[in-house]
């Protein structure tokens, strides 16, 4: 069973930060703003005479639920990078597979400067999960690094500590659960409005378009010196933010019961600065995009894809020092 979306340029993207990675199509043929009363419950009963209505704060987290529940994931991947005065582009493949109380994971990425031919210094980036041990291989001309990360060590450091200020980078979010992981940071450090309704790509497919913006306690931690007008209800000055941090986020989820609420595309922006002479809305400028597309259940995927097992004579960098210190620079002591 799958999905094949092609994804009309959204802006849709995933928050990178110190390590390079992660982290156009067709027409929208239709658009309807969600009525007032909201989508329905997904997964209610058909039998239900009056579905209770659902949030789009609901939608992410019920996102972040199924996702866990899924047997096994295979997806294509597109990114776009634009950001640290880095422009990259890049494309590759991500698969899940849950193994009793394990989750396994791998993602495949292929970068290079979107200026220059992609060809011509083009880089690779595997990083691999078997539920205990994470695998970080990068390959770049005739330079190739191995790293490792004890998976069970840095659990027991993210269950000691409170929750993140800001959403984990992407090295982070892998490593502690994948996309899975990611959804849910999405619902701990934003506010979701109301969902609207659209179908995109050649076969329509029916999504949730979402929009978030950072909850006041986040916000107030990010900008300590607008702490009290936060928190008396003000609006933040959001150009306040270090540049690699967003304004706002744009989820897409599946609208469909065949894959429901499967996150096709996640977007972090800015908004650019406002000339103030106008009363147009302010353009978005987006930082990082992730689109997954092609998607498949594959619950039949080979436990080996995520069992990484390096030669005798391979030198391996031991990370898990290191992980647990940037772990902790994100969330709450």
């Amino acid at each position: 069973m799958n999905h094949m979306l092609p994804i009309p340029p959204l802006l849709l993207v995933v928050l990178l930060a110190a390590e390079v990675l992660p982290p156009g199509a067709s027409q929208v043929a239709d658009k309807s703003r969600v009525a007032a009363d909201g989508p329905t419950q997904v997964g209610d009963s058909a039998a239900a005479s009056t579905p209770r209505p659902v949030t789009g704060q609901e939608l992410v987290s019920q996102a972040a639920q199924r996702l866990l529940m899924l047997p096994g994931i295979e997806a294509s991947t597109r990114q776009k990078v634009n950001i640290f005065g880095q422009q990259l582009v890049g494309s590759g493949n991500y698969l899940q597979l849950s193994s009793g109380p394990r989750l396994m994971l791998r993602l495949d990425i292929k970068l290079c400067n979107a200026a220059e031919d992609v060809t011509a210094r083009s880089s690779s980036v595997q990083q691999i999960s078997d539920g205990d041990t994470f695998w970080i291989r990068r390959s770049q001309g005739d330079e190739n690094t191995l790293s490792r990360v004890n998976l069970r060590r840095l659990r027991d450091v993210a269950s000691q500590v409170g929750p993140a200020d800001v959403p984990p980078p992407p090295t982070l979010w892998m490593a502690l659960g994948g996309l899975p992981k990611l959804l849910a940071a999405l619902d701990t450090h934003f506010v979701f409005d109301t969902p609207t309704a659209t179908v995109v790509g050649q076969e329509n497919l029916p999504v949730w378009i979402i929009e978030g913006r950072w909850r006041p306690a986040i916000l107030a931690n990010l900008l300590p010196d607008q702490q009290a007008a936060i928190q008396a209800g003000q609006p933040a000055n959001l150009s306040a933010l270090p540049p690699h941090l967003p304004h706002g986020v744009t989820l897409m989820l599946g609208r469909d019961q065949v894959i429901p609420l499967f996150p096709y595309a996640i977007s972090y922006y800015r908004d650019a600065p406002s000339d103030r002479t106008s009363d147009a809305p302010a353009a978005r400028q987006a930082l990082v995009t992730w689109e997954l597309f092609d998607v498949h259940f594959r619950s039949d995927l080979d436990a080996s894809l995520f069992d990484y097992r390096p030669s005798d004579n391979q030198q391996v960098d031991e990370r898990t020092d290191e992980y647990i210190a940037r772990l902790r620079t994100v969330m709450k002591k």
